[in-house]
C-alpha cells in the first residue's frame, strides 16, 4: 500500500510548539500579517527544530513501512524562512522517519492532486479541505484529530496502525 501523510499537526505538534513559541516571546495575537510573517521567519527553523511527535508516531511509522510506502506530503515551503526545507529534511533524518520520498509546497487542492500522480492508496491529514479533495479522487482518507461528516476520522496512531494492519 502506498500511505501518504501530512507532516504538521498530523506527526507532530505544531500547532503547540507555534503557541508555546508565541507564549516565550509574549504575543497574543498578530495585528497583521507583517507581524505573522516576521514571527514566523525569525522561528520556523528552530521551531522545526524542537517540534514533539504525537504518541506512537515513530514505532507506529516504522511498523507501517515494512509492508508499505511511506510518503511525506506537506505545505511546508521556503517562504518564511529559506533553510525550511532543509531542517525539515534534517529533522526527519535525525528522527529516522522510514518515508520514501518528501513533497513540499503540497497545497489543499495540490495534495490532491499528488496523491493521484504517486498512486496513493491511502491519505492522512489533520485538515478537513485536504481530506475531502484527496478523498473526490477517489483515495481513501483518515482525518487526524478532527471530527466531520463524510470522511473517517481517526485519533491515535495506534487507531492508524490497526487501520491499515486491518
Amino acid at each position: 500500500m502506498r500511505i501518504a501523510i501530512d507532516f504538521d499537526d498530523t506527526i507532530v505538534r505544531t500547532s503547540d510548539k507555534v503557541k508555546e513559541y508565541l507564549n516565550k516571546y509574549n504575543i497574543k495575537e498578530f495585528n497583521n500579517l507583517d507581524e505573522k510573517y516576521e514571527f514566523y521567519k525569525k522561528y520556523i527553523d528552530d521551531i522545526t527544530k524542537n517540534l514533539d511527535f504525537f504518541d506512537d508516531v515513530v514505532d507506529v511509522l516504522s511498523k507501517l513501512s515494512t509492508n508499505n510506502e511511506l510518503y511525506l506530503i506537506t505545505a511546508r515551503s521556503n517562504y518564511y524562512s529559506d533553510s525550511l526545507k532543509n531542517s525539515t529534511i534534517k529533522f526527519i533524518k535525525d528522527n529516522k522517519l522510514p518515508f520514501k520520498e518528501i513533497h513540499f509546497e503540497c497545497y489543499e487542492i495540490g495534495k490532491a492532486i499528488k496523491c493521484e500522480e504517486l498512486n496513493i492508496d491511502l491519505f492522512i491529514d489533520d485538515y478537513y479541505t485536504n481530506c475531502l479533495e484527496v478523498s473526490k479522487k477517489g483515495i481513501d482518507t483518515l482525518l487526524f484529530k478532527n471530527e466531520y461528516d463524510n470522511l473517517k476520522t481517526i485519533n491515535s496512531w495506534q487507531d492508524i496502525l490497526k487501520y491499515v494492519e486491518g
